[in-house]
């Protein structure tokens, strides 16, 4: 009958085959990223253009600096107005009657330069202003000594670098009195999403650069630079001692509570009214008592898990089949022989499934714990960089959080099996079998031979 109804795909009571089951649960992984990559990658977002090189023109009402995003209407009519700028001061020179230039346009006209070497290495950010080091960078492009490797340039704005290195080179040390060619606007085209609308392939390649890069993702100058990789360790921590830390008193606490009704009058009304309480709102409390460091975000993380895990535990050491204790009391069993080899282990399994599920609500807490006193781990990330809109940053820390909890509970629920295997178990799933697959790859490691003693 079982396997009858394993065949249909509907059924009352019934389960799945397992080939279907193990189709619905990477489906139930997919659906939600196929409907990440058609909202990104769908044929409705315009393209836009993303200013690499800048200039400016009266004929512009607006001043449009590298980074800005333009329609491909106010990119061709920014083009547009530089390129007019340009003719009509070659035209003059041509007509021997040269526009004249201010040495604070020409300044200005040079400084057009200087995001592009920034990211070639030829100047750094705190030379914006530094006219000299960017009119000696300006020659030497035009000499042919710096290579843009990186953000390569036009061969129009080449050639517009060239003409005016020629006329700085007429003037020495000084200024042209003439106005100098204007850099023609350049840009990366990219899809106009929204900014929180991050493409799949760009998290991925984010997360993995993450990962791997010796750099810190923090970009503050005065911050500690830290890697993705020890922000996850620092994460990792404030879950591991403080799900610990509430493991400790929770258990205990709650097999009491379950056990002996003095216990769970004398505690549970109280911790039942506490765990109203929202924990973050001791923060300020946990930072007087703790300092500023890692002991609040860990406190934080005990104070929101001990309340639920006390009034869970109790509740199961309660579902204890009243019938094993009443034939541990037949057979001459004290008190205390009753809760250490009656109560405790009956109840193990389930308490370890409690333990489980608490585990995973324990990282709900972890983002407002990071943030306690001094910020840290994947917290800090998402904080930080949230504020910047630089949610390619964001996401690889959110998921990071989610498939740590995820992996982490297959992991428990795979471990139930040897831990347990007296009781019925679920049937493995997909990340079930890949551990069941490496567990016996360990296990299979052939034993030598002993060769057999030859008879004479």
């Amino acid at each position: 009958m079982n396997q009858a109804s394993g065949k249909h795909w509907f059924g009352v009571g019934k389960d799945l085959h397992h080939s279907r089951a193990s189709l619905l649960m990477a489906g139930s992984f997919f659906l939600p990223l196929l409907l990440w990559s058609i909202a990104a990658y769908g044929p409705w977002w315009q393209v836009a253009h993303q200013v690499t090189v800048s200039a400016e023109s009266p004929r512009l009402q607006s001043v449009y600096t590298v980074g800005n995003r333009l329609t491909p209407g106010t990119w061709k009519e920014f083009t547009a107005a530089i390129q007019q700028d340009d003719k009509e001061i070659e035209a003059a020179r041509a007509a021997g009657q040269p526009l004249s230039g201010t040495i604070r346009q020409n300044k200005k006209i040079l400084r057009q330069l200087h995001p592009t070497a920034v990211i070639n290495g030829w100047l750094t950010r705190e030379q914006e202003i530094d006219d000299e080091a960017i009119r000696k960078a300006w020659l030497q492009v035009a000499a042919g000594e710096l290579k843009a490797v990186k953000q390569p340039l036009s061969d129009e704005n080449l050639m517009v670098i060239k003409a005016n290195a020629e006329m700085l080179h007429k003037t020495g040390d000084g200024w042209p009195a003439e106005s100098l060619l204007k850099l023609l606007p350049e840009s990366s085209k990219e899809v106009s999403r929204p900014v929180y609308l991050v493409p799949p392939d760009v998290v991925a390649a984010s997360f993995w650069k993450g990962i791997t890069a010796g750099k810190a993702v923090d970009s503050d100058p005065g911050a500690e630079r830290k890697t993705l990789l020890q922000r996850y360790g620092e994460s990792w921590r404030t879950i591991v001692l403080g799900f610990l830390l509430a493991v400790l008193v929770a258990v205990p606490l709650g097999v009491l509570a379950g056990t002996y009704d003095f216990f769970s009058k004398l505690t549970e009304p109280f911790i039942n009214f506490f765990s109203y309480m929202p924990a973050p709102a001791f923060g300020v409390v946990l930072m007087a008592i703790f300092g500023l460091d890692s002991g609040p975000k860990i406190m934080l993380v005990f104070l929101g898990t001990l309340p639920c895990a006390i009034l869970t535990i109790a509740k199961t050491t309660r579902r204890l089949d009243a019938s094993l204790l009443e034939a541990a009391q037949t057979l001459g069993a004290n008190q205390r022989q009753l809760v250490w080899y009656v109560v405790v282990p009956g109840i193990l399994p389930n308490l370890y499934n409690d333990l489980r599920l608490l585990f995973g609500t324990a990282w709900t807490w972890l983002v407002i714990a990071e943030l306690l006193g001094f910020k840290s781990g994947l917290a800090e990330i998402i904080d930080t960089h949230g504020r910047r809109f630089q949610f390619d940053i964001v996401y690889p820390a959110i998921l990071m959080i989610g498939l740590s909890g995820f992996f982490m509970d297959q992991i428990l629920g795979f471990l139930a099996r040897f831990l347990f295997p007296w009781l019925d178990q679920p049937k493995q799933g997909f990340m079930g079998k890949i551990l069941g697959k490496i567990s016996a790859s360990w296990t299979s490691v052939p034993s030598p031979q002993i060769p057999e003693p030859s008879v004479p």
